[in-house]
């Protein structure tokens, strides 16, 4: 049940298809109190608009390849932040790039095959010129994800 209050519909589309992105439309209509077309109609708009920029498929963690994840917070040089972006954007092993406010300017978090093969991106992340320096956690466990 969303905790989302009854006056925006909207973020109670988005609240339901967090939890579900495969739920039927006639389904989300149903949990909503609206017909489907106006559920139809309010996806639509989401989407032209950018609010939504599509659908995934959560995979448990012993599914797939990259099962071991760290999360590298990254001191970057001054005026060397976009040459870093750009290194670390062709990196496969970087799945997400976030900047960060404090002492460190940027966060990644990497996925790999095993921990040798984390290693090897971390010494990559490293050597990548711009970066002043990092401090490393590798994920033991992930308890939820919205």
């Amino acid at each position: 049940m969303s905790t989302t209050p009854k006056s925006d519909p909207d973020t109670q589309l988005i609240d339901l298809l967090r939890a579900n992105a495969r739920m039927p439309i006639a389904a989300l209509a149903r949990r909503l109190g609206v017909a489907r077309s106006t559920v139809q109609g309010r996806l639509e708009r989401l989407e032209r608009s950018g609010q939504i920029r599509g659908y995934t498929v959560q995979l448990a963690p012993t599914v797939g390849a990259r099962q071991v994840q760290a999360h590298a917070m990254i001191a970057v040089e001054p005026q060397q932040q976009a040459l870093v972006e750009r290194k670390l954007r062709a990196m496969p092993a970087v799945t997400t790039l976030l900047t960060v406010s404090g002492s460190y300017d940027l966060i990644a978090m990497l996925a790999a095959e095993s921990t040798e093969a984390l290693d090897a991106a971390l010494d990559e992340l490293r050597e990548c010129p711009g970066v002043k320096s990092t401090t490393t956690s590798v994920v033991l466990s992930r308890r939820f994800e919205r």
